[in-house]
């Protein structure tokens, strides 16, 4: 499996209070990669205003069987773009996901959604529009290094251990509405 590691990613990237960035005030964002050609990640605590039922639906599948489920917005960047972080919980891997951690995957393949509205998906995930990302250039190594601390994820259990708490918490709160 291809796994995501460079001297930066992965890591988290937490916005500095007084950030002013409209978007990115109050991020936690999940840093996938870096390299010469930019940076690139999911915020992970930014809701979107519909959840996976509704979104399931627009694509034409059918609803998510375990019912209502929140759904992220990943970022500024390719906002009609899905990304699903889920667990590696030893079922199904799907076409061009990496491996962000030992456990944690990212993926963009439809199939996952599919998979999921058919009940055999990843019982534990996030789905993510968008991702933030910053190119190499002086903009947004200036975002970088002066609006976001870096925050390394390792050891690695205790990130998946409140991630999958973060996303079953937020699930409830969805179902209970």
């Amino acid at each position: 499996p291809r796994i995501c590691q460079t001297p930066l990613a992965p890591s988290m990237l937490i916005a500095m209070p007084g950030m002013d960035d409209g978007f990115f005030a109050r991020s936690v964002i999940l840093l996938v990669e870096h390299g010469q050609e930019g940076a690139g990640g999911v915020v992970l605590n930014r809701v979107a205003p519909l959840d996976l039922d509704t979104l399931l639906k627009s694509t034409g599948l059918d609803s998510a069987p375990s019912g209502p489920h929140p759904v992220w917005v990943g970022g500024p960047v390719s906002p009609q773009a899905g990304l699903v972080l889920y667990l590696d919980e030893g079922g199904k891997r799907y076409d061009h996901d990496i491996e962000v951690l030992p456990g944690l995957r990212l993926s963009a393949s439809l199939s996952v959604l599919r998979d999921v509205a058919a009940g055999k998906g990843p019982r534990t995930f996030g789905l993510y529009l968008g991702r933030a990302g910053w190119g190499s250039g002086p903009a947004g190594r200036r975002t970088g290094q002066r609006c976001l601390a870096d925050h390394r994820t390792r050891p690695c259990a205790a990130f998946l251990h409140r991630w999958r708490r973060g996303v079953a918490a937020r699930a409830r709160r969805v179902r209970h509405r």
